[in-house]
């Protein structure tokens, strides 16, 4: 779904929306009469099921995000905040764990590391619940 602001501004000549949301490609693209297109791209996994959630459950939020040009500071906030929680799960997650830290305590890096894949993983879902999918 490709969402576009109300205000428009002139570039070489042709309107054009000054803020436009790719849902498909994860793009926000920001248009000014003095410069050349700004697009931003996002490709973690959180912020395309939210987006996807968002213009089938939401899209008047979108929509408003979109015509009040705040669109890429949403979406760069929720990025920057889901994977902080996933982080901090993770984190409570590991410091718990016998298993991982008996790997750590013997060097087994390749088992820690595939314990951590793995709460990450897990970590996800009550994260996407609460954050995501809203």
């Amino acid at each position: 779904m490709i969402i576009r602001s109300k205000d428009k501004v002139q570039v070489c000549g042709k309107s054009k929306p000054v803020w436009v949301l790719d849902t498909d490609a994860l793009t926000v693209t920001h248009n000014t009469a003095d410069a050349e297109p700004s697009v931003i791209v996002f490709s973690s996994d959180h912020i395309k099921y939210h987006l996807h959630y968002s213009a089938e459950y939401r899209p008047a939020r979108l929509k408003k995000l979109v015509n009040d040009g705040t669109i890429l500071s949403y979406l760069t906030e929720l990025d920057h905040s889901v994977a902080e929680a996933i982080e901090r799960q993770v984190g409570m997650m590991l410091e718990n764990d016998a298993e991982y830290l008996r790997a750590v305590a013997v060097g087994d890096l390749a088992k820690a590391r595939g314990l951590e894949n793995m709460d990450r993983l897990i970590a996800r879902e009550p994260v996407y619940a609460a954050m995501v999918y809203v």
